[in-house]
């Protein structure tokens, strides 16, 4: 009987102890153990507790994959994982997983959340897609997305890097020699895989550029919002071609605008098309062969 009651004693006190830890640890929260990343408001923030005592808090699947894999030698005693939809701890090899759908994942491109009811887990789906499935699979999927995911963070950091002092690092265009501070409404800047960095005045120029570099794989192409003169993924610009004013290095003007709404503006002023980045491409190899003519 006695002994008994002291094995209900310490397995209460391991339930407790256990509950207590993920308790605290819900606390101010703090931030990442790897990347600093703060945790206040990460849906998926994980604990790591080691069989050496060490606690660690990660702010998401991907930064726990990485711990892991950076300290082989240890041995895991438990592994936390936020709930998503309560912000609870709870057992991340219990839970119930989703991986992917429409909400943008942490440190990731492929989300990975973690839900402690199944009902949770394929109520997300209907709203938001993809499928249910396990921690192992999940975690096999967060380090098949691994180098996806620290290609597109290396991008982002260098982009943003040199995006702040462009004009500064490069002040002349490589090809025509113009002065990009002076044409900082047009300026271009064209970014490689291989780390390589292309300052233009343009559009113009720097469509010449990825021609003569066709080979190389591209990481970004960036150019200068018209009214702003930050640099804005080219891309996903609102371009706006032709219209009254003068175009750079061409005769048919094309104009970067980050919101749509400052394109439309534009147009309403000066006259000129909303158009895609496809398009401005096009025109711009267009143009080219009429300048030349």
């Amino acid at each position: 009987m006695k002994k008994n009651i002291l094995i209900t004693c310490a397995v209460i006190h391991f339930i407790l102890s256990v509950t207590v830890l993920a308790q605290e640890n819900m606390k101010g929260y703090g931030s990442c153990s790897l990347c600093g990343m703060r945790l206040d408001d990460s849906r998926n923030r994980m604990l790591i507790e080691y069989d050496d005592g060490t606690k660690l808090d990660m702010c998401s699947m991907h930064c726990t994959a990485a711990e892991f894999a950076a300290h082989r030698e240890k041995t895991l005693k438990r592994l936390w994982v936020s709930d998503y939809n309560s912000n609870k701890l709870i057992d991340a090899k219990k839970a119930y997983w989703v991986i992917g759908g429409n909400k943008s994942g942490v440190m990731t491109k492929g989300a990975k959340w973690a839900f402690e009811k199944r009902e949770a887990a394929e109520q997300f789906i209907k709203d938001n897609g993809r499928q249910t499935t396990t921690f192992d699979e999940a975690m096999k999927a967060t380090f098949e997305d691994m180098y996806i995911d620290i290609k597109i963070t290396h991008a982002k950091n260098a982009a943003a890097h040199i995006a702040t002092d462009d004009i500064e690092t490069i002040p002349e265009c490589i090809y025509c020699g113009m002065n990009r501070h002076q044409y900082a409404y047009s300026r271009a800047l064209v970014i490689y895989d291989d780390g390589t960095v292309v300052g233009t005045c343009s559009i113009h120029c720097a469509a010449i550029d990825l021609t003569v570099n066709m080979n190389k794989p591209v990481n970004s192409v960036m150019i200068a919002d018209y009214s702003t003169r930050k640099l804005i993924n080219a891309e996903k610009a609102a371009w706006v071609i032709g219209g009254e004013k003068s175009g750079v290095m061409t005769k048919r003007a094309k104009w970067a605008f980050e919101k749509r709404e400052a394109a439309e503006q534009f147009i309403k002023n000066n006259g000129g098309q909303i158009s895609t980045f496809d398009e401005v491409m096009k025109a711009t190899f267009e143009d080219m062969y009429e300048i030349l003519r």
